[in-house]
C-alpha cells in the first residue's frame, strides 16, 4: 500500500448526501494518487467493493469511476460484491492480481454512500425478481434467514453476553473515537487519510442538504443515556439504537502497488517524497505498509460472524505469525455484539481491539468502513502488524498489514 485516502464518515441524509458516489469516488481516488505521487496513467485497475451494487452505485461502477474523473480509457474497472466483506474482498482480488503479475498498481475503492444506495437496496426493487431465489426454502425447516443484527444479537444471547456488556463496549468505542480526534485538535475523530470535501446540495428527493465548509473530521454520535434506550428488536433484546451501528456515508480508497515499483527499496523512507525521473508516467511510491498475510472463510448462516477464527488463521498463517505478534486488531463493528463475538471467538480481549473505535461510534459506511479500518490503522509506527478483519453471516476476510521503515 503505497496511499489512502477516505471522507470523514457522515450520518446518512447528512452532508454527503447529494454526492453520487461515482464523483465522490473520483475525488478520493485523485487524493491518494497524488498523495502516491503517481499518474492516472500508470493505473492497471480499478477494483470497487460495493455490497449493493445497484443503482448509482451500479452499471460497473469502476469504470464508471474511471471515466468520470478523467483518466485514461484504457485503465479498467472490476465490481466486488462479497456482501458485508466487500471491501476487504476488493483489497484481497487487487493483491492477487499484483501477486500474479496482472496489474502492477491497482487503486481499490470502498462505496458506503448509505444516502443514495441504502443497504438492502438490491431487495427493495423486485421488477427482475426477489434475489437470493431459493434460499428461503432450503431454511425454512429452521425458521427462516434472519438479518445480521438479530443473528448477532441471538449468538450473544446464547454466549451469555448481557446488554450492560455491550452497552459498555458501545460506549468505548464512542470514547475512542473521540479520543483519537481529541488528540488531534479535534472535537471528534480525525485521521491524516481523510480529504476534506464540501457538502452538496441535496437530490430531487429535497433532503435538505447544502453546501458547507469541508469536513475533515468524522461524526461522533451522542446517544445519551444507553440505558434508558429501549430495545431496537424483541422487547428482551440485547442491540439498541446506542449498541448498533446505523447506516452512515463514506468513500475510502487505498492505492496498491506492486514491490518491484516501490521506492522503498531505493532507500526514500516513510512519509518522504519520492523522486521523479524525468519523462516517467509511473513515478515509484513510496511504501506504507504491505500485504503479509490474506484469509477468507464462510460458513453456517445463522453464524454472525462468518467463521471468522478461519479467515484469520489462514491470514496468520500465510503471513507466518501468531495472533500474539499483532500490534494492532481492526474489526467493522455492525454492531457491538459482532465486534464482541469477533474476540472471542478469536480468544482476544476487547482491549486488544479498534484501539481508535469502531463504526459503533460513528455509523457502519459498508465496504468504505472495511477500507477506513486499513487507512486509518497503518498510521502506526513502522514496523507494526495491523490485522483488519470482516465478519458477517455471509462470510469473513481477514488481512495482515505489516508497517514498512
Amino acid at each position: 500500500m503505497v496511499a489512502g485516502a477516505r471522507t470523514a464518515v457522515r450520518p446518512v441524509d447528512g452532508e454527503l448526501a447529494g454526492w453520487n458516489p461515482v464523483e465522490l469516488a473520483g475525488v478520493v481516488g485523485r487524493e491518494a494518487l497524488e498523495r502516491a505521487g503517481l499518474d492516472a496513467g500508470g493505473l492497471d485497475e480499478v477494483m470497487v467493493g460495493c455490497c449493493d451494487p445497484v443503482g448509482a452505485a451500479g452499471a460497473d461502477a469502476a469504470r464508471a469511476i474511471v471515466l468520470a474523473a478523467g483518466w485514461p480509457v484504457s485503465v479498467g474497472g472490476l465490481v466486488v460484491d462479497r456482501g458485508e466483506t466487500s471491501g476487504a474482498a476488493a483489497v484481497q482480488a487487487a493483491v492477487a492480481a499484483i501477486r500474479a503479475g496482472q496489474a502492477r498498481t491497482v487503486l481499490v475503492v470502498g462505496l458506503g454512500l448509505c444516502s443514495v444506495v441504502p443497504p438492502g437496496a438490491a431487495a427493495l426493487n423486485r421488477t427482475y425478481g426477489a434475489p437470493w431465489g431459493g434460499v428461503a426454502e432450503r431454511f425454512e425447516e429452521v425458521g427462516g434467514l434472519l438479518p445480521a443484527p438479530r443473528l448477532s444479537e441471538r449468538a450473544a444471547q446464547a454466549a451469555g453476553i448481557g446488554r450492560a456488556e455491550l452497552d459498555a463496549a458501545a460506549e468505548e468505542s464512542r470514547r475512542r473515537r473521540a479520543a483519537a480526534g481529541t488528540a488531534t485538535g479535534s472535537r471528534s475523530a480525525a485521521s491524516t487519510a481523510i480529504v476534506a470535501v464540501a457538502a452538496r446540495p441535496g437530490d430531487a428527493a429535497g433532503r435538505g442538504v447544502y453546501r458547507g465548509d469541508p469536513m475533515g473530521a468524522d461524526v461522533v454520535r451522542d446517544w445519551g443515556d444507553a440505558a434508558a434506550l429501549p430495545p431496537a428488536f424483541d422487547d428482551d433484546g440485547l442491540l439498541t439504537a446506542a449498541t448498533f451501528a446505523p447506516p452512515a456515508d463514506a468513500v475510502t480508497a487505498v492505492l496498491l502497488q506492486a514491490r518491484a515499483h516501490v521506492a522503498g527499496s531505493t532507500g526514500v523512507r516513510r512519509g518522504e517524497t519520492a523522486a521523479v525521473p524525468a519523462g516517467e508516467a509511473l513515478r515509484p511510491a513510496v511504501p506504507l505498509a504491505t500485504v503479509a498475510g490474506m484469509g477468507r472463510a464462510a460458513g453456517d448462516p445463522f453464524d454472525p460472524v462468518g467463521n471468522v477464527a478461519v479467515a484469520v488463521g489462514r491470514a496468520l498463517a500465510e503471513a507466518g505469525v501468531e495472533l500474539d505478534a499483532v500490534d494492532d486488531i481492526a474489526v467493522v463493528e455492525h454492531d457491538a455484539a459482532t465486534a464482541t463475538l469477533v474476540g472471542r471467538a478469536l480468544g482476544v480481549d476487547g482491549a486488544r481491539i479498534n484501539r481508535s473505535g469502531g463504526a459503533v461510534a460513528t455509523g457502519n459506511a459498508g465496504a468504505a468502513e472495511e477500507l477506513r479500518l486499513i487507512t486509518d490503522g497503518l498510521a502506526v509506527p513502522a514496523g507494526e502488524r495491523l490485522l483488519t478483519i470482516s465478519a458477517g453471516p455471509t462470510g469473513s476476510a481477514a488481512i495482515v498489514w505489516q508497517t514498512d521503515i
